[in-house]
């Protein structure tokens, strides 16, 4: 009984570090709204208005819950959980708006990821020898993950989907399947991607099969789950559906043309980065250096060349079985953005957990202390201003209000308002994502003529066309130019806010990490004499491009010379 105290006590540690990590900074953009697909359901959490009664909660036509029958919503494909959660919770405080209704969505978002840390922990109870005293790595592993840290700090689906699917595996994995119905409904409430678990569910009702030889079992088990399923998606995504089981023809047009922003042929400016990257293996890139992290991506190769392969429990070989389907599912799409592969984080630390388990302790706490150490370099992002906010900042400060200044179509404008500055400067919108053709080029022209500074307020652009310089031929050549100083402005500053660690001692900063400034090779190391918080920083330069310009974009200002 102790050492279940004991035990319980130290879980809740775990989970309470977790929370506060994913908690801190959770204003991090002090109410800028500078994620746009958490503007969005930013804006669809203020219009939309709960229902009287269940009966108006059903009616898809009439329901005020329904985003779709608000005339600024006509494409949405999100999940409804979240969204409906957030809104239920945030009007219970009046502040369901859109000023604060972001913040309560951050909050749970935080919250149910950092639920993992229990789940993980009933999971490692199932596969870990008893009485073992490593039964809390996975769930250490996880606290400190930098993906799930800084997805936690986004009011989005992803979070609350993944938790679904652990708990559901986890659910199977005690031989709940009632319990595991009811999760996996809701984790498809939060993202219709869930099907993608499906075979995992089959293989856990095989080998509940095999462990019965009841095929009436089996069978009674499966009558009673669908339904279950059914009825919760049915519940918490009502809007899918204008009868019973009829599905709404607006959510299946919806994620017709979903599928077209994903079309390489497509002219869609986010899909402009996949161009040149490489599936799957760029997506591997993401997971080992920033996603994961170089720390627990070492110990899993250092653990898989001691591991007997024949001798995992089944709940290891299930978990792996995911993280390969996942990973060669979605990193062999043409975009293969790093939060699609949130789900298989869990599983990632449960199966380097159990295989390192058996590594030299001390061997073991060198990789947990670095990979604590990158989780609170990563968090340094949200211990300072937003880049965009210091910034606008010193564009105020030393940007005459005169002068004519430039934003990148399809990127946020520079300088945000902010309190005791109430001039706006003239602005020339550079749409460098339109197809290339000498009318482009002629409006671009005339726009760079009467500009006095070019404000690039991320590398969403200058990151991901130069790579794409067959589609993109003069474009690329513009940015090569401006970057090389060929054209009439050069750089006079650079704000950026990488992880690492402020050392306001050191008075300068150095940076580690290559960058991909185009037309300049790679530069492994920099000192910047004029940074704003002088320390040692790790570039991520070559990220994936939402992995940065969220909430640690790099700014670049240049001037006319």
């Amino acid at each position: 009984m102790q050492l279940f105290s004991k035990s319980k006590l130290i879980l809740i540690i775990i989970f309470l570090i977790a929370l506060c990590f994913r908690l801190f900074g959770l204003n991090w953009d002090q109410g800028q709204h500078l994620h746009p697909d958490e503007r969005f359901l930013t804006m669809v959490a203020s219009d939309i208005k709960l229902p009287k009664n269940i009966f108006e909660y059903f009616d898809t036509a009439s329901s005020p819950l329904n985003p779709y029958n608000y005339s600024n919503y006509q494409f949405f494909v999100y999940g409804t959980f979240p969204l409906f959660l957030t809104k239920v919770i945030s009007s219970l405080f009046n502040q369901d708006n859109y000023q604060f209704v972001h913040l309560w969505g951050r909050g749970l978002s935080a919250l149910f990821d950092s639920f993992n840390v229990f789940l993980l922990f009933f999971l490692a109870r199932k596969v870990f020898p008893k009485k073992s005293k490593l039964v809390f790595l996975p769930s250490l592993f996880y606290a400190f993950c930098v993906l799930p840290l800084q997805l936690s700090h986004f009011f989005a689906v992803d979070t609350f989907l993944t938790t679904f699917v652990l708990a559901t595996f986890t659910a199977m994995a005690y031989g709940l399947f009632p319990l595991a119905a009811f999760f996996f409904g809701l984790a498809l409430s939060c993202k219709i991607s869930t099907l993608y678990f499906l075979p995992i569910i089959i293989f856990f009702l095989f080998r509940y099969f095999l462990k019965t030889k009841n095929l009436f079992q089996i069978l009674s088990t499966i009558f009673i789950c669908l339904p279950i399923t059914f009825f919760t998606f049915r519940f918490f995504q009502p809007y899918n559906f204008v009868g019973f089981f009829k599905l709404n023809p607006q959510f299946i047009d919806n994620f017709k043309t979903l599928k077209t922003f994903s079309d390489p042929s497509a002219s869609f400016p986010p899909s402009v980065q996949w161009l040149s990257k490489i599936p799957l293996l760029f997506s591997l890139q993401n997971i080992v250096l920033w996603g994961l992290g170089l720390p627990l991506s070492v110990l899993f190769l250092l653990s898989l060349l001691k591991t007997k392969f024949s001798k995992l429990p089944y709940l290891i070989t299930f978990s792996a079985i995911w993280i390969l389907l996942l990973y060669f599912y979605q990193g062999s799409q043409f975009a293969h953005t790093m939060r699609y592969f949130l789900p298989i984080y869990p599983f990632l630390c449960l199966t380097i957990g159990y295989l390192s388990a058996k590594l030299n302790f001390k061997i073991l706490a060198v990789f947990l202390i670095f990979h604590i150490f990158g989780a609170v370099c990563f968090l340094s992002i949200y211990f300072r201003p937003h880049s965009r906010i210091q910034a606008s900042t010193w564009i105020y400060q030393n940007i005459p209000q005169s002068s004519v200044i430039t934003s990148e179509y399809w990127d946020d404008a520079l300088p945000l308002p902010l309190p005791g500055y109430n001039f706006i400067y003239p602005n020339e919108t550079l749409a460098f994502y339109d197809p290339e053709s000498p009318s482009k080029w002629q409006k671009i022209n005339q726009s760079l003529a009467l500009s006095d500074y070019l404000i690039m307020s991320s590398n969403r652009l200058w990151g991901s066309i130069p790579l794409a310089s067959q589609q993109y031929p003069q474009t690329s050549k513009f940015y090569q130019d401006l970057f090389s100083e060929k054209l009439n402005f050069k750089k006079v500053i650079e704000i950026n806010s990488y992880p690492g660690l402020f050392l306001p001692f050191f008075k300068k900063c150095y940076y580690l990490g290559p960058t991909n400034y185009p037309g300049i090779k790679n530069l492994w190391f920099a000192v910047d004499q004029n940074c704003f918080y002088p320390g040692i920083y790790f570039r991520d330069d070559t990220a994936e491009e939402a992995f940065t310009v969220y909430d640690h974009p790099k700014i670049l200002i240049f001037r006319r010379i």
